[in-house]
């Protein structure tokens, strides 16, 4: 298979099964279906993030909605479509266009990665002289401004970012899930410079958030949406420990690049 996508060639409704295989985040993923004009979508939206390391989650993924019993141990639905997945089997249904895929693909990320010790974040993240800034912030914080002021291709994603440890040490990756910026991400990950919340001024500082402080400001920011209490019990211990390894600040910026001035090396 290599490093490309696998491109559907079955028709609809043909009984041939194809598939596209992606890498995010480090975490091999590969969606199987038998309707191509789905799977082409997947590989033009998704083509930055073609690959995988070894065969570790294989999703199926149906147009029809399947009724299941829900004992799966993680299940969600978004506008008709279906998430069912546990250890050895992940399932979507009702999938009708790209854009119920990749809401899918959000929401099984933020369960898959609780076992790699990691979590997606509303943030925009940059890399600068080899680090990662990540900048988070609700809907109009300004990650999208952050993004568009940074220099051309140093923006990882401009909305959704993924943040796990590796190795002892905290990474950013790109993700191809993008906001109003519509940078498609990049498949690679830097080590965080640091945590920033996106504060809008008419001056540019940094504010220094003691590890207390930075959980509170980032739980709103977690993308998380299983509703069991044991998987919130596991994450967050992950989120604790983020906060305590990376630093975090309040940033209040002004809309142009001078806000780079500021921040720690």
């Amino acid at each position: 298979m290599g490093s490309s996508l696998m491109y559907a060639h079955a028709a609809v409704g043909s009984g041939v099964t194809s598939q596209v295989n992606l890498l995010i985040g480090g975490l091999p993923l590969r969606l199987l279906s038998q309707d191509a004009e789905l799977l082409s979508a997947a590989s033009r939206r998704y083509h930055a993030f073609a690959g995988i390391l070894k065969e570790q989650f294989s999703i199926l993924v149906e147009r029809e909605t399947r009724e299941e019993a829900d004992h799966k141990m993680f299940a969600c639905e978004f506008e008709g479509a279906r998430l069912r997945a546990d250890d050895n089997s992940v399932h979507f249904s009702g999938v009708r266009h790209e854009y119920a895929l990749d809401s899918l693909l959000r929401m099984f990320l933020s369960w898959a990665l609780l076992p790699e010790q990691g979590f997606l974040l509303h943030a925009a993240t940059v890399v600068h002289h080899g680090k990662a800034y990540v900048f988070f912030g609700r809907s109009g914080a300004g990650k999208s401004t952050v993004s568009r002021l940074s220099p051309s291709g140093s923006v990882l994603t401009d909305e959704i970012s993924l943040l796990k440890c590796v190795d002892g040490e905290w990474r950013a990756f790109g993700t191809p899930f993008w906001g109003e910026f519509c940078a498609d991400g990049q498949n690679t990950s830097a080590p965080m410079a640091g945590l920033f919340r996106l504060v809008q001024s008419p001056s540019n500082s940094t504010e220094r958030l003691r590890p207390a402080e930075l959980l509170r400001a980032l739980l709103s920011c977690v993308l998380f949406f299983s509703s069991q209490p044991r998987d919130h019990e596991r994450l967050l211990p992950i989120l604790t420990t983020a906060c305590r390894d990376v630093r975090g600040y309040n940033l209040q910026f002004q809309k142009n690049r001078s806000f780079w001035e500021v921040l720690p090396s």
